[in-house]
């Protein structure tokens, strides 16, 4: 994280204090206006609805079959990783991972609060994830992401967990300044006045579309796309999104990475290259004659 302890700070806050004005939206009005169904507010405790800090809806396009595995990165209290657990049913499983402890805390007295024996949460960094690799058909996160100051390292731990054509589906928010002198993007981030508020209120941590989605590919995900804006904001240069993606195969990955080498504009200065190729000729030339057939690998 950017700043855990500071995190940590508002978000144990945010946990012994669910009606205080944190300057967002939150609550089970919050959840109405991402369009949360009516039937997962029915099934689980209103109690639960009142942490319901979503900066959008992951399951609006979200493809959670039951008997799935789903893993909820920046789980708070819990509200996502019981939706997931109406999804999964009873022989599914989800993981809630969150870094504040209070928030651990909460969200399993709230699976339990629902009766519901298919959670377990887990309290630990995104960049070190507590799972086998390729365990997790589907990973949802809801705010939390951006939160992280090495987004690659999380989505590599994400393309870890994920098993083969695995998918994510995250809202997030999103950098929408055009002026360049704004310092909301992660790269601009050591010039706000207040770095670290301006992390813990996913300001400074903000990317804009366009980089995440590059980011998200360069981590070997196929079909990546920003499905569409919400209403949530926390400045006047941030606005909340939805996005989902595909975890390629390893032969795909390698492919991906390749094909990027090949498409840079000048491909002779990023792999060995040489113009003429002398002395694989000369060696074709010396142990070799017209009948007979020659295969180059690689």
């Amino acid at each position: 994280m950017a700043d855990n302890k500071q995190i940590i700070e508002l978000y144990t806050d945010l946990a012994e204090n669910p009606k205080k004005n944190f300057g967002w939206d939150k609550g089970l009005d919050n959840a109405k206006a991402h369009d949360y169904k009516s039937e997962w507010i029915e099934k689980i405790p209103s109690k639960v609805w009142e942490y319901c800090a979503a900066v959008g809806n992951p399951f609006k396009d979200a493809d959670i079959q039951e008997g799935n595995t789903v893993l909820d990165l920046g789980c708070g209290a819990g509200v996502d990783v019981l939706v997931a657990s109406i999804f999964v049913g009873k022989v599914g499983k989800v993981y809630g991972l969150d870094i504040t402890p209070k928030m651990v805390e909460l969200a399993i007295s709230h699976a339990k609060l629902m009766g519901v024996d298919n959670v377990e949460i887990l309290e630990g960094s995104f960049e070190n994830i507590d799972l086998e690799d390729e365990s997790v058909d589907v990973i949802t996160s809801n705010g939390a992401i951006n939160l992280t100051l090495c987004k690659e390292s999380v989505f590599a731990e994400i393309y870890r967990v994920l098993k083969p054509q695995g998918k994510i589906f995250f809202a997030d928010m999103i950098d929408t300044s055009i002026d360049e002198g704004l310092c909301c993007s992660m790269e601009k981030s050591s010039c706000c006045d207040n770095v670290e508020e301006d992390w813990a209120n996913c300001v400074a941590g903000t990317m804009r579309k366009d980089e995440l989605i590059e980011l998200i590919k360069k981590s070997g995900f196929i079909n990546v796309e920003c499905t569409g804006h919400t209403h949530y904001t926390t400045a006047d240069t941030t606005k909340g999104a939805n996005f989902k993606a595909v975890k390629t195969s390893s032969v795909d990955k390698r492919k991906l990475h390749w094909d990027s080498l090949y498409q840079e504009p000048d491909y002779t200065q990023v792999l060995w290259h040489q113009n003429f190729p002398s002395k694989s000729l000369d060696l074709i030339y010396k142990y070799s004659s017209k009948d007979k057939a020659i295969i180059d690998v690689g």
